[in-house]
């Protein structure tokens, strides 16, 4: 069986893994994956701590130490850049007129940087004008590092995602003076409600991040973004981070179903059945999710239908849990927030404390977390996470959960922590995956994070995994 990755990201590169994981053997599963960077896979997530200064270069995030893949028999491939798709020869033509051979084909293209139409922000040959930088890969990486070396003073964010957020936060605390422009009435209005909103605002003011809500960019001169209400935002370096789209141009050339994304079903096939997509490219009952954990879901499911370890395994969609762990601000988001806080059939439970940056919000119906958000308040989250997760019962008392005080007695400690508790979401490591790397020998954090990948996202599970790594010295 020789499958072809198209996409060296994190869920290709994942992918990869899992297929090598269930089938050690190159002679009955063969993987190659095609990767259009000239970097090997790395993580994408860290980039913001990577402009920050903190992690050097871009290499510093790579997912595996140098040369891991090929003793591990997987042909990583980068700088091939694929041209298009011979579904009739099941071959991958690569820019230079090579042809790949598949049995089987995944789709992991990934996402683009959406860029906002904004006067000036092209040159005249269509490119990126100078000073303006979307943070997508690792040369959009080096290019901002670079410019911003040699251009101190504001830098200016459009869109205040979840992206536009970490950047910000991440060049608030190198000094740097920040401005995020944001359409909406608040950012990240997708996942938060107007009471967490007006808290993230001040929580970010007092970071040294300045948001400006209700206008758009309008203009860009080298100088200056102006917005569409008249402001000029004086600048030298503007961050796209207006949101992505799923890159499809592959898919759609070779005739597979596209909609917002690359249409695939439960068994994660295309309208090739010889192909499947994964991640950001990937849409899966009208829905693009866009986060790491389900795409890695994904490619847990291609392997074990690829390799037979599960020739049924399905994907039924990924759960709705969000998170920001950017410098200085902590915002979680769970499920679906009812529009209307007095419908009977919802109980809502809200602490909102401005003045110390913290906000809570929990949504129960039929004694079941719906949804929830959290900004600056840390407690509930690892309870609240696993009670909408598994679509456990809430305790009567709703808002000792909000106040952290149920985590105490039930989850919070590594020995009460159910078994399939999740410890590290950016890699859906779980605590009993932590425990079978302790029976396997690795006796330390740094141990744990190269077998089990705890701790290398965006790093917020680090006290986790050390309170479980001390447990288990303990209990050995």
């Amino acid at each position: 069986m020789r499958v072809v990755v198209v996409g060296a990201g994190m869920s290709g590169a994942r992918l990869a893994e899992e297929l090598r994981r269930a089938e050690p053997d190159p002679e009955k599963v063969a993987v190659t994956v095609l990767g259009a960077e000239p970097e090997a896979p790395y993580n994408r997530i860290m980039l913001s701590h990577v402009v920050a200064g903190g992690m050097g270069d871009p290499s510093a995030t790579r997912l595996k130490p140098s040369g891991w893949w090929e003793p591990n028999a997987i042909e990583m491939r980068t700088s091939a850049s694929v041209r298009g798709l011979d579904r009739a020869a099941r071959e991958v033509e690569l820019i230079d007129g090579e042809r790949v051979p598949y049995d089987h084909l995944v789709l992991a293209t990934g996402s683009e940087a959406t860029i906002p139409p904004i006067d000036g922000v092209r040159g005249p040959d269509g490119s990126l004008a100078a000073g303006v930088f979307p943070l997508r890969d690792a040369s959009d990486c080096r290019g901002l590092t670079a410019h911003l070396d040699g251009n101190p003073g504001r830098v200016a964010l459009v869109g205040g995602g979840f992206i536009g957020l970490e950047v910000a936060c991440a060049l608030a605390r190198s000094g740097r003076d920040v401005v995020v422009v944001h359409p909406r009435a608040w950012p990240m209005d997708s996942h938060l409600d107007s009471g967490g909103g007006r808290v993230l605002i001040r929580a970010l003011d007092e970071l040294g991040v300045r948001v400006v809500t209700g206008a758009r960019a309008a203009r860009w001169d080298g100088t200056a973004l102006g917005l569409d209400d008249g402001t000029e935002i004086e600048c030298r370096t503007v961050v796209l981070s207006a949101g992505t789209r799923p890159r499809t141009q592959l898919a759609e050339a070779a005739g597979l179903e596209v909609g917002r994304g690359i249409v695939i079903d439960d068994a994660l096939r295309t309208s090739d059945p010889d192909i499947s997509a994964i991640g950001d490219c990937a849409e899966h009952r009208g829905c693009v999710t866009g986060l790491v954990g389900p795409a890695w879901d994904q490619a847990g499911v291609v392997s074990a239908r690829i390799t037979g370890t599960d020739p049924g395994a399905c994907y039924l969609g990924g759960v709705a849990v969000t998170r920001l762990k950017a410098f200085g601000v902590d915002v979680v988001s769970l499920g679906e927030l009812a529009g209307d806080v007095h419908d009977p059939g919802v109980e809502v439970t809200v602490v909102c404390e401005p003045s110390r940056g913290r906000y809570a919000r929990v949504d129960v119906v039929d004694a079941r977390v719906t949804g929830a958000v959290l900004v600056g308040h840390p407690e509930p989250v690892g309870f609240l996470t696993q009670l909408y997760e598994h679509s456990l019962p809430v305790p009567d008392d709703v808002l000792s959960v909000v106040l952290g005080r149920a985590t105490a007695t039930t989850t919070d400690t590594p020995s009460t922590m159910p078994a399939a508790a999740v410890v590290c979401r950016c890699n859906g490591v779980s605590k009993a995956d932590l425990v079978h790397a302790w029976s396997e020998g690795d006796r330390d954090v740094a141990a744990m994070a190269s077998r089990t990948r705890a701790g290398t996202g965006c790093g917020g599970c680090a006290a986790a995994v050390d309170g479980i790594c001390g447990w288990l010295r303990e209990c050995a």
